[in-house]
């Protein structure tokens, strides 16, 4: 919903951003004319001064167009400014030497990606893996994405469950957007993710949603286990217990009036 009026060269800028940050090697002003649908003259406008103010760069031969270490500010800035990060660093970290493995944070981006904001990754074993700090992923095909969307109120949750493309990004094991809204009962039905990874393989996750101070699913922590290490005996009576717990710890401490009641209270609501 609009608050207000808007100005479209604005807009056109920041999706011309979008799509050349979705690229792994960059792209032609040809190529973004297409892929958005921009007209020549419109794209080279925005190009030109995103170029003149350094945020993009341009291959002298190829003419592929890159983002630049600039953004690194944007990012850094809202790292520092992230209530729920600086909330939740200590859990994670206390999380990480308890267990020994792989601790990631995320949020969600926008109806379509959730972005990880911070990643514990020090561990005696190696886990290989190309997340880092940034990176996105489709909403459905990430443990943190569905265990956000398992909490969510009815309404929210069905507008951006009518918005996931299984086809625009195909999942392992989902065949059907039902087969999601049965994973996401289960999820809430537990309180938790605990399966193979869908974008990593060899990968074992367990997840657990954050709540913030309105009691709303605001942010998921998760272990990322490889399966040499995984027991199923060790999770239920081990790596769970205290993954809820550092997900209780870090929802109380952001205000979560429903966490320092019932865990289970809070994953009948709705």
């Amino acid at each position: 919903m609009k608050e207000g009026p808007t100005i479209n060269s604005v807009g056109k800028t920041f999706r011309v951003l979008e799509f050349i940050s979705a690229t792994k090697t960059g792209c032609t002003l040809t190529e973004l004319v297409k892929g958005l649908g921009l007209s020549i003259g419109s794209a080279q406008r925005i190009i030109n001064t995103l170029l003149e103010l350094q945020y993009l760069g341009k291959e002298p031969k190829t003419k592929i167009l890159r983002l630049t270490p600039r953004f690194l500010f944007f990012s850094s800035a809202f790292l520092s400014q992230s209530e729920i990060r600086e909330t939740a660093l200590p859990y994670m970290r206390k999380l990480n030497q308890d267990l020994d493995e792989v601790v990631n944070l995320g949020i969600l981006m926008n109806d379509e990606e959730m972005v990880y904001i911070d990643r514990i990754s020090t561990t005696s074993h190696i886990l290989t893996t190309n997340l880092q700090i940034g990176t996105r992923r489709p909403i459905h095909l990430s443990s943190i994405g569905k265990v956000i969307l398992a909490f969510l109120p009815e309404a929210e949750q069905r507008r951006i469950l009518n918005r996931i493309s299984l086809t625009k990004y195909p999942s392992k094991t989902l065949r059907h957007k039902g087969d999601l809204e049965e994973q996401l009962r289960e999820i809430r039905k537990s309180g938790y993710y605990a399966d193979k990874s869908e974008l990593v393989d060899g990968i074992f996750i367990l997840t657990v949603p954050i709540f913030n101070h309105q009691g709303q699913a605001a942010a998921g922590i998760n272990v990322s286990i490889p399966m040499s290490r995984v027991l199923e005996k060790k999770n239920k009576n081990r790596y769970i217990p205290l993954l809820i717990e550092a997900g209780k710890n870090i929802s109380q401490a952001l205000g979560s009036a429903s966490q320092r009641g019932s865990w289970n209270k809070e994953r009948e609501r709705r």
